[in-house]
């Protein structure tokens, strides 16, 4: 039986830190796009609904406060400016790392896994400058869960967006930060993010729970010792089956013991024995920690022994507070959670279980660890045990909670704005426009492979979407000529029903959309049977990545404001390349006006540099290129 269940979304900006905004920043409020209720009052676990003072500032005792703005503004709709630009620089480069003691090559941003932290406040401009260094390959950074409003141009996705960097050449890239919260930028060609080009973006802002000190982000990933490269070679073979991660790593950091594997002929490339990333609290102070699961393909539960979390955000999208011993973590999603320093003093193991139930035949290392500590002298290796349902294995794989995972500000879903999609291209035979909902049936009948040279973006702003390749797999939503647009008080909305008939048997989904913040309606473990029994309409789950169960379903539903060509797959990092990928052009008549300026100054130099170097490239496309 399909069971209505719901997960979360989030939403995007950019980043760096500073707690105030100041007084003088310019408000651009626009009417409502969204349906959204004015009375908070009616959720009351935890909520402080009252009015927060006008001014006030944000510290530890006031975390909601934001200048001028505080927790309960709508950011969908609040755009504002506090007339500060931030700007950065990333150069991306091939390196020779060692991170858990086995020496191979990876690719980082600065010469660091993970790269350097950009960080900006809510309504900063940000600029980053990246230089590919790569000297066998493009590039292209993504910055993950940004909304990027009106700013298609500078999503950073390959063959969907721009062309990609070419060696030697630079791009800037440029957005607002529309929203606050947590989340990264990576590599989106192929698989480049899987060998370690990725790093934090925090944008700082009101948080629905207070605390006295950001220690910043907390990343997970799997690792191998081949490259994933050489992992995708293996695997793209359906018949392979697949063995697991060699490890797993928390900000870059893990422990091994390969030099001892095989003392008749050692592995050359056992160079250490790597170390355990660290934190140190001091006792009775809360603190917040951003946690993020960059794996190419493990889901984690993270947890710290003897600690409750108090879960304040998911992805971009900040909730009502609730407390729990562990969270369960896909592939792209974030979690902001606050951690009270009230153990006895001493050394725990902050754990990232791999949840092995989540990958067929239980693959994968089950308990990657950092350590916790309360003197910052301690060198001693915690002996501490994960108590309270923490890390125990589940049977399932599935996002936390729904009823857990409650917007602070609700949106609603009025079903009679719903317009559903029209199919400009063939994308496989399972795409259904039912003139109230799209369907998307993923079998492996239709897989994404992008053309580097020839981004989607571009053949939309020319005009003719028939210049995009099929194999784009781009589909539709929204207004077709600029005569058929609504009103901002009418925005209208898109319901889409994702399903996995693959052969992935036991495989959960991480769904991302670019772009938006999505809602989560229903999620069932079954096939979807067509009904919409069940659904929440009523302030559901946000963000921007989900679990859709395997061989299962997830509805979701996002606003037509946001004209652009926006990739939705698979965060499995190979299954845009089996399937689980496509691109929404939505409204395309809009599109030219919004971001065709942007495409002639800054994209064209691109792909013209990208052009000229693509008859030396020493490697041919294998994947589907994002």
């Amino acid at each position: 039986m399909a069971i209505s269940l719901l997960s979360l979304l989030a939403l995007a900006a950019a980043g760096t830190s500073a707690v105030s905004i100041p007084s003088t920043a310019n408000s651009n409020s626009k009417s409502p796009a969204l349906s959204v209720r004015d009375s908070f009052h009616r959720y009351d676990r935890g909520r402080n609904t009252g009015n927060l003072t006008r001014g006030c500032q944000n510290g530890p005792t006031s975390r909601q406060c934001w200048g001028e703005y505080d927790i309960n503004t709508n950011y969908y709709d609040t755009i504002f400016y506090t007339n500060r630009t931030v700007e950065y620089w990333l150069t991306l480069e091939e390196i020779d790392c060692a991170p858990d003691g086995y020496q191979r090559k990876c690719l980082t941003a600065n010469g660091t896994m993970p790269g350097p932290a950009i960080t900006a406040d809510w309504g900063d401009e940000v600029v980053v400058h990246v230089t590919n260094n790569i000297a066998t390959n493009g590039s292209a950074i993504h910055w993950h869960g940004v909304r990027q409003l009106n700013n298609n141009a500078n999503d950073g996705v390959p063959g969907v967006t721009q062309c990609p960097i070419a060696p030697g050449t630079s791009m800037t890239y440029k957005f607002h930060a529309d929203q606050y919260g947590t989340t990264w930028y990576h590599s989106h060609f192929s698989v480049q993010y899987s060998n370690g080009l990725y790093g934090p973006l925090i944008i700082n802002g009101p948080a629905t729970a207070d605390y006295d000190e950001d220690l910043g982000a907390v990343f997970i990933t799997d690792w191998d010792h081949p490259t994933a490269d050489e992992h995708w070679a293996t695997i793209s073979n359906f018949n392979v089956t697949f063995n697991g991660s060699d490890t797993g790593l928390i900000n870059g950091m893990n422990t091994g013991n390969c030099t001892a594997s095989n003392t008749t002929k050692p592995d050359r490339n056992c160079v250490g024995e790597g170390k355990k990333f660290q934190l140190v609290f001091e006792a009775a102070k809360k603190y917040r920690l951003r946690v993020l699961n960059v794996a190419t393909e493990d889901w984690v539960q993270f947890s710290i022994d003897n600690h409750t979390l108090t879960v304040i955000a998911t992805d971009f999208v900040p909730i009502v507070p609730y407390q729990t011993s562990s969270v369960l973590i896909g592939m792209g999603q974030r979690y902001d959670v606050i951690v009270e320093a009230n153990a006895p003093p001493g050394d725990y193991w902050l754990r990232s279980g791999f949840e092995q139930y989540c990958m067929p035949n239980g693959a994968g290392p089950n308990n990657i660890t950092a350590i916790v500590r309360y003197n910052n002298d301690s060198t001693a290796m915690p002996t501490s045990s994960s108590v309270n349902g923490a890390v125990l294995g589940l049977d399932f794989c599935v996002d936390e909670q729904p009823s857990n995972l409650e917007p602070w500000m609700p949106i609603d879903l009025d079903m009679s704005k719903v317009k559903a999609g029209i199919q400009t291209q063939q994308v496989g035979p399972e795409w259904v426009d039912n003139n109230t909902y799209l369907r998307w049936s993923i079998n492996q009948g239709s897989y994404m492979w992008v053309n580097w040279s020839n981004p989607a973006l571009g053949g939309v702003i020319s005009g003719d979407l028939s210049t995009i390749p099929v194999t784009d797999n781009v589909f539709q939503v929204g207004a077709n000529s600029p005569s058929t647009t609504l009103q901002s008080n009418e925005t209208e909305w898109v319901v889409l029903v994702i399903e996995d008939k693959t052969p992935f048997t036991g495989i959960s989904h991480p769904m991302h959309l670019h772009g938006h913040d999505f809602l989560i309606l229903a999620t069932g473990y079954e096939q979807w049977t067509g009904t919409t029994y069940g659904w929440q309409l009523t302030n559901p789950p946000r963000r921007d990545t989900a679990q859709m169960p395997a061989n299962g379903f997830i509805a979701i539903a996002w606003p037509l404001d946001n004209p652009g060509v926006w990739a939705l797959h698979c965060h499995v990092a190979w299954h845009s390349s089996q399937g689980l990928g496509a691109s929404v052009v939505e409204s395309p008549a809009l599109i030219p006006g919004k971001v065709g300026g942007d495409w002639a100054s800054n994209l064209d130099p691109i792909c013209d540099a990208w052009n000229a170097w693509v008859p030396t490239m020493p490697f041919q496309q294998t994947d589907s290129g994002i």
